[in-house]
């Protein structure tokens, strides 16, 4: 799909979007290429990431804006295969094929007038993907939920800890404790140190609170949109 992205892009059909009709976007024309960079900038607002998907949306039922909205999304697809794939035993271009249609089924079903749009589309291709290592994980191997979660501007793992707080997932403790190890990267050690608790029940604590986790992912408990009207 980033050669069909690329081969749009660079074509003369003129793909892209007028910045006039987009909120906090310069008055000009943008291309695919330079939209989707334009995207990826922290210093784009959440205002305007959501109307370019929202236009997306409008248009995806012309097969060269559903190639575009795809391509749009290819790093944080890209991102979720590659971080799943060790734990996975099946053929990768399997994976990478439940990973796009988790992407493009939400991409078709989605009303215009969502909430958090990218997050959305982008979590529907986590699902997925996590749906397809649970049934082929390789044996011994725990799957790393939090490492494929796309980052700002796609989604904020921090915020789906929370929520599977909220709903009972897991305990804020256990959330604190994958934040802290998986999160920002402070090892079990140290974090063993710092609260005299054996690194060997905090990691036991990890795996358990990281398997709830994916089982609530697989099954539509936690994530963006889960749980409220669509």
């Amino acid at each position: 799909m980033e050669a069909a992205f690329l081969t749009l892009a660079d074509s003369s059909a003129g793909v892209g979007v007028n910045g006039a009709d987009v909120p906090g976007m310069a008055d000009r024309w943008f291309g695919l290429r330079e939209l989707r960079v334009e995207l990826a900038r922290p210093q784009t607002s959440v205002a305007t990431r959501q109307a370019v998907w929202a236009f997306l949306l409008r248009s995806r039922e012309v097969d060269a804006w559903k190639v575009a909205a795809v391509g749009m999304a290819m790093p944080a697809l890209r991102h979720i295969a590659a971080s799943l794939a060790p734990a996975y035993r099946g053929d990768i271009a399997d994976l990478d094929a439940e990973v796009l249609t988790g992407f493009v089924d939400v991409l078709s079903g989605l009303p215009v007038g969502a909430r958090g749009i990218p997050a959305r589309l982008v979590f529907g291709a986590f699902r997925a993907g996590l749906v397809e290592v649970v049934s082929y994980r390789k044996p011994g191997m725990d799957i790393p939920v939090l490492d494929a979660v796309p980052r700002w501007p796609w989604l904020d793992a921090r915020w789906l800890l929370a929520q599977a707080t909220e709903r009972a997932v897991i305990s804020p403790v256990d959330a604190r404790l994958l934040v802290a190890n998986r999160v920002r990267g402070v090892a079990l050690a140290e974090l063993s140190a710092r609260g005299r608790t054996p690194g060997e029940e905090l990691a036991v604590r990890r795996r358990r609170a990281e398997r709830d986790l994916v089982a609530a992912v697989a099954a539509g408990r936690v994530g963006p949109g889960m749980g409220e009207g669509r």
